[in-house]
């Protein structure tokens, strides 16, 4: 294809009139040193002209031929890849490197020993345009135990707390069995923390066809649905106890850290955990007796499922090493020209669990792609107001430990000068938008959208208006499960996230290639190009906007909401009074409006001051004591559910207290919250004149 020329791009990224604008920008970057404030607009509209879907491609091409693993010799070289093409750019990144206590596996079998013996395959056939493939890991969960474990199955649908009771009702026990469970529902380490704690011996993971296999289309390599071969893997670190190193909570993994004894880590399992597909699971469950399993926990293989136990046997022998692991984070800035002390922290991981096309070379991708467009508009007079840090992730699929890390060493500056942080997890692995954040940005996030022109739809908000069946779409809220939650729930940092998603059931398995990417996922990059487009417009805003747009006006009514639904499941049996939780919030609403409506005319240090008022807000939800049994944990609105991993529990430790009737819990973390609430508000009404 010829060769890029930044203002020859395709006509559906850039109508006449922004074209125009483009041209006015880069006449005005020729005869200053800088482009003006007033040009905001059209250097985010030079930015989105100048990225690319065929650099894009290349980029992700270099780095899909081989796994890329923590640890491995495949992670090491996507980052100095990275470093490379960073540095040939013109920009100056620097690796920043952590030594982190990780599992490797020497040696994974699963063993139907009962009533017939049967070798379970633990690992993909390749198929012939898959390179490294040796270098794939087998199929297996790491932070598991290793163990050798013998055992009568039980069937246990989703493996939440929900089916052990039913299993009870049925009159199933599952204690010293193995459970068989199916992937979906919550994240896989919430499976290992739920079996240990009724008591199993060991935990199989396997992907159902009713989920994301067969029973949903073709399969690959005909189409993007799992194959009977597709394994997912995975970590079963406690990552809703805390995310990191798990020797070093809290405190960044350098060489002087003070580590815990690993038997007094508190996010791993005791149950040793590993993972099959839906092909291998069909022996197993196929041979089940006992009862038949509930209708809602029949899947998609055609047999009737069973719960046994019984008389299936399975012995698992896993042979998983412990030891310190080298994680590298690829980190680079562009400096602001006014505030070089704030910072705007855009990042992605580029580890991955088996080749990672979609997971998450494609988010990588899309900051990479971003920063050479950035890189190029240096050339042509432009810097940000503030500091832009673009940083790649090593360790993400572990357990979060490359951001976790270094949010942790990073802890003081980041707390006084982080103004946001976006987070980009399979950005550009599919054509539906999508996006979680804090309520202060929803309404920057849709503005953005709207900006974003759209192959398919026009702009990137009909896309969203149409994936997500809404006519006004807002941003989910944000759990856990990806790098934003080191920032958001341990500092207060306002973070968000987004992606473009196709149906499919690739996930962590060894079929994430680049063979999914062009042909079903996101042919012809088209969807990494538009993803860097809109994560470069939002750093460009939050970096470059007199007074960041944030809106916590915005947030407060989301509280007033999240306060509702407390105050709902708790109808007829009231655990605690919510109702000064009610008046902080609205204290919070009207100081933040007023401070709102000052932000709209200022400028110098008049809007610096907002600006910190703005920061200190987000702050100010967190309390050191952090979350019941948690503490790493310190958000006070937003955070995962212990039984749900990734997915959001607002306001968890009351909503723990309700469902538990404990009303000392329950009130002691409703006056934190109005504590939090009051402070906020504070800072806001500070900031007024």
């Amino acid at each position: 294809m010829s060769q890029h020329t930044p203002l020859r791009r395709r006509a559906w990224m850039l109508g006449s009139a922004a074209l125009a604008a483009v041209l006015v920008a880069g006449f005005t970057a020729q005869t200053s040193s800088a482009a003006p404030p007033d040009d905001l607009r059209l250097w985010e509209r030079a930015l989105q002209q100048e990225v690319s879907a065929d650099s894009a491609a290349k980029l992700s091409e270099e780095m899909s031929t081989y796994p890329g693993m923590v640890g491995t010799p495949g992670s090491a070289r996507r980052a100095q890849y990275s470093m490379d093409k960073l540095t040939e750019w013109g920009l100056k990144p620097r690796m920043e490197s952590y030594d982190v206590y990780s599992s490797s596996p020497k040696n994974i079998s699963v063993t139907m020993t009962g009533p017939e013996r049967r070798e379970l395959e633990v690992k993909e056939p390749p198929f012939p345009w898959q390179e490294n493939f040796d270098d794939v890991v087998v199929g297996y969960n790491a932070y598991s135990p290793p163990g050798d474990v013998t055992s009568d199955v039980v069937y246990a649908n989703y493996g939440l707390p929900g089916d052990y009771a039913k299993l009870a009702e049925m009159g199933v026990d599952v204690r010293g069995k193995i459970v068989l469970v199916r992937y979906g529902q919550s994240f896989r380490g919430v499976k290992s923390k739920v079996a240990e704690e009724h008591g199993a011996a060991g935990v199989i993971i396997y992907s159902d066809p009713a989920d994301d296999g067969f029973t949903k289309g073709p399969v690959y390599p005909d189409g993007p649905w799992r194959n009977a071969d597709g394994i997912q893997r995975g970590s079963v670190q406690y990552i809703f106890q805390y995310p990191g190193d798990p020797l070093t909570p809290g405190e960044p993994s350098t060489p002087d850290a003070q580590r815990l004894d690993p038997s007094e880590a508190e996010n791993m399992t005791t149950v040793p955990t590993t993972p099959i597909s839906y092909g291998q699971a069909q022996h197993l469950l196929a041979a089940l007796q006992g009862p038949v399993a509930p209708e809602e926990w029949q899947g998609g293989l055609d047999m009737q499922y069973r719960v046994g136990p019984g008389p299936t046997e399975v012995n698992l022998d896993l042979d998983i090493d412990y030891g310190q692991a080298p994680v590298n984070d690829v980190i680079v800035e562009i400096p602001g020209a006014k505030h070089p002390e704030q910072k705007v922290v855009l990042g992605a991981h580029f580890d991955s669990w088996t080749y990672g096309t979609k997971d998450d070379v494609a988010g990588w991708t899309t900051v990479m792609e971003a920063a050479r467009a950035m890189s190029e508009m240096q050339k042509r007079g432009w810097q940000p107001d503030r500091t832009i840090v673009l940083a790649g992730w090593d360790g993400e699929e572990y357990g979060l430990l490359g951001s976790t890390e270094w949010v942790e060493q990073h802890r003081a500056d980041l707390l006084d000068n982080a103004v946001v942080y976006l987070n980009m997890d399979g950005a550009g692995g599919g054509q539906n938008f999508s996006a979680s954040s804090v309520p202060a940005l929803d309404g920057v996030l849709t503005d953005i959208a709207k900006d974003v022109s759209d192959p398919e739809h026009g702009t990137l908000y009909r896309n969203w208006q149409q994936a997500s069946a809404q006519q006004n779409p807002v941003p989910e809220r944000l759990g856990s499960g990806s790098d934003y939650t080191a920032f958001l729930d341990h500092l207060g940092i306002a973070s968000a996230d987004f992606g473009t998603s196709t149906p499919s059931g690739e996930y962590h398995s060894a079929y994430d290639d680049l063979h999914m990417m062009r042909e079903f996922l996101d042919p012809g990059y088209r969807y990494h190009e538009v993803s860097a487009a809109y994560a470069g417009t939002f750093a460009l805003r939050m970096a470059g906007s007199a007074v960041a747009p944030m809106v916590y006006s915005d947030y407060a009514t989301a509280v007033d909401g999240h306060l509702r639904d407390l105050d709902g499941k708790q109808a007829g049996r009231q655990v605690v009074d919510l109702s000064p939780a009610y008046a902080a919030a609205q204290e919070w609403k009207a100081a933040a409006k007023q401070l709102e409506g000052q932000a709209r005319s200022a400028t110098g240090d008049r809007a610096e001051a907002i600006n910190e008022a703005l920061i200190a807000q987000e702050r100010a939800l967190t309390r050191q004591e952090g979350l019941p049994g948690r503490d790493w944990f310190k958000h006070m609105i937003y955070a995962p559910g212990l039984y749900t991993g990734y997915a959001v529990q607002p306001l968890s430790a009351i909503d723990d207290a309700i469902a538990a009737g404990d009303a000392a819990t329950a009130g002691k973390y409703r006056d934190l919250l109005v504590d939090s609430l009051r402070e906020a508000a504070d800072a806001a009404r500070n900031a007024v004149e």
